[in-house]
């Protein structure tokens, strides 16, 4: 089995979080790490958070899921490629 590698949201911002704190964490965020990996989100921020982040791994990650209900071990999305 193909080991994937999870991101936390909580851990990159607060659940609460502006837009503008995303974006300023993303700018200086590398990704290089994640080439080629299958990465999974997991988390209690927005959506629209979550929409930002795998913004910034398409072309990067090989595959992107998100990880709904995760506080019970998640149901994996996948979302990219779709």
């Amino acid at each position: 089995m193909d080991e994937k590698v999870l991101i936390d949201l909580n851990e990159i911002f607060p659940a609460k979080t502006s837009v503008q704190n995303v974006q300023q964490k993303l700018s200086q965020w590398d990704v290089s790490p994640y080439k080629g990996k299958k990465v999974q989100l997991k988390g209690c921020s927005p959506t629209w958070a979550h929409l930002m982040v795998m913004g910034k791994l398409v072309g990067t990650a090989e595959t992107i899921d998100f990880l709904i209900d995760d506080s019970k071990n998640g149901i994996p999305v996948p979302v990219y490629p779709a």
